[in-house]
């Protein structure tokens, strides 16, 4: 540590050897696992959001924050090598080149000589043995199962603003790499990361298929779904089962148009995960809210979201599926919910203050716009109604959301009593161009 610490002079913050050398380190730094590196941080050498944020350079706590929760992502090698010189952290343990203020030796352990260790092993050594696991599997090891973990965990995250179709090839690829592997198990441990990815996979698998035909084919994002949730319970793992419950609820409230069937489901999601995640649960709950509001229950949906806010109330950065938790969740539902209750007034409140928390361009993005097109559509404002669905055509131009997609059609069908109106002429040629396009 003395020597790390005389190197680094000067740098606002510089982790210790313990945390460095740490299992829980080594494979988040392996993984590039941003958000658990970040976390580690924050819990074991009581840096706060702010300190981590000086440390690094051009981001804000609530930055940090947002990594920590899982909301947003680490992306560019420049933001990456100043979390390496902001945390002190050697360069090989991130894939980098040696930093400027590494010495000639950063050896952790304090292996004579520089030996190799785990704490040797790097992102470039991970990516360059996985082709040789693929045609070896009798080699398959922990860390092979880790980077295909992170490399689906990336694609779930490019899903939320990029086009379903351009990333189901590779998460085919994945899904086919996975089932090879399973036959070639031998230790416990490896089968149980094993199982986790069989988790992850097929649940992102069943929504792009879904989202990609425009949420009209079910049966096979069902089955995705099903193979998840079986993977899950062999895992014993009920985060895992409950999401890819809550996913099959989906098909059902929003593909199919069968509430009492998903609201079915999505309590069986919540039931599901009542001990294990208070994310997951509270939007699992959500969703019964939004089946009830179908079924024009109003005191159920009520309820439902009371217990939702309570739900969210209670969730922990420990929590399990904390990065399901984003901003404008809860308004995006509710707003929802509203609509079928036929308040629109005050959906369209909940849904205009929602809009601005969602991530720009994202697909939950385009579905917030296409709900607020609707309230204003039936509240006859056709100024505002043209001026968002116009926003929300813009978005899913560039996503090709599903949900957006099925929402704005809709809102254009509704606009049709006021299709000599300019402004709503303009928009039927843009959606006759996206028809054409798709």
């Amino acid at each position: 540590m003395d020597e790390r610490e005389t190197q680094r002079a000067g740098y606002a913050l510089t982790i210790p050897d313990a945390l460095l050398g740490s299992e829980a380190m080594q494979r988040a730094c392996a993984t590039h696992n941003f958000r658990e590196i970040f976390r580690l941080v924050n819990r074991r050498t009581g840096s706060s959001h702010a300190d981590i944020a000086a440390a690094i350079g051009k981001m804000t706590s609530s930055r940090v924050s947002d990594i920590i929760r899982g909301v947003r992502g680490v992306r560019g090698q420049q933001v990456i090598e100043r979390i390496a010189d902001g945390f002190g952290i050697p360069g090989e343990m991130l894939g980098l080149p040696k930093r400027p203020w590494e010495g000639s030796s950063h050896d952790i352990d304090g292996a004579a000589n520089g030996g190799t260790t785990v704490e040797a092993v790097t992102v470039s050594q991970a990516k360059a043995r996985t082709p040789y696991v693929r045609e070896n599997p009798g080699t398959l090891d922990l860390l092979a199962v880790a980077e295909l973990r992170q490399q689906v965990q990336t694609l779930e995250t490019r899903y939320a603003t990029e086009p379903s179709t351009a990333l189901i090839a590779e998460v085919g690829q994945h899904l086919g790499q996975l089932a090879y592997w399973h036959t070639h198990t031998t230790t416990y441990a490896v089968r149980r990361d094993l199982y986790a990815a069989q988790t992850e996979a097929p649940t992102l698998m069943g929504q792009l298929v879904w989202d990609a035909s425009g949420r009209t084919d079910h049966d096979t994002p069902r089955t995705y779904f099903a193979q998840a949730a079986e993977a899950a319970r062999e895992l014993r793992d009920p985060v895992a089962e409950g999401l890819a419950l809550l996913r099959t609820s989906f098909v059902a409230l929003y593909g199919e148009k069968n509430p009492r069937t998903g609201l079915e489901i999505a309590q069986r999601s919540a039931d599901t995960v009542e001990n294990a995640s208070h994310a997951l649960a509270g939007l699992a709950v959500l969703h019964t809210a939004e089946g009830y509001a179908m079924l024009q229950q109003r005191r159920d949906c009520e309820k439902s979201l009371r217990n939702t806010e309570w739900h969210f109330s209670q969730v922990s950065t420990n929590d399990a599926a904390v990065s399901m938790f984003t901003p404008g969740l809860f308004g995006r539902l509710a707003g929802s919910c509203f609509l079928f209750l036929n308040e629109t007034t005050r959906a369209q409140k909940v849904l205009e203050d929602t809009a601005k928390e969602l991530r720009e361009g994202s697909k939950s993005h385009a579905i917030a716009l296409g709900n607020l097109t609707l309230a204003y559509i039936r509240q006859r404002k056709v100024e505002e109604a043209a001026s968002t669905l116009g926003k929300a055509i813009d978005v899913v131009e560039r996503n090709r959301g599903g949900g957006g997609l099925n929402l704005i059609f809709q809102a254009g069908r509704e606009l049709q009593p006021w299709r000599a109106v300019p402004v709503v002429h303009e928009l039927n040629d843009r959606l006759l161009n996206l028809i054409a396009s798709a």
